[in-house]
């Protein structure tokens, strides 16, 4: 019974905690060039105060190649689906 209940504590409490370690990367990867919380102090394009759905769009822009930018491009043809909506949810939480 405790090995059961273990495991199904396991799937319940792990995709959550790996969703959260991957939305905290792909959001310290944008940091790293769009400044903490989205702010850029050079002259990378800020990200705070952008409406998510065109973050998003951009993302895909970006990783289907229809939008040319220098290294974006490549950052987000690794990107997933699911990816990309971690990036625009926490855009809108503000953790960018």
């Amino acid at each position: 019974m405790t090995r059961a209940l273990t495991f199904l504590l396991a799937a319940v409490i792990c995709p959550t905690a790996l969703a959260n370690e991957r939305e905290n990367h792909l959001s310290d990867m944008c940091a790293a060039c769009h400044g903490p919380n989205g702010v850029s102090q050079g002259l990378i394009p800020s990200l705070a105060g952008l409406d998510s759905a065109y973050i998003a769009s951009q993302l895909i822009a970006f990783r289907s190649g229809t939008r040319v930018g220098t290294v974006m491009n490549l950052i987000a043809t690794g990107l997933s689906d699911a990816d990309i909506d971690a990036i625009v949810s926490s855009a809108e939480s503000g953790a960018q």
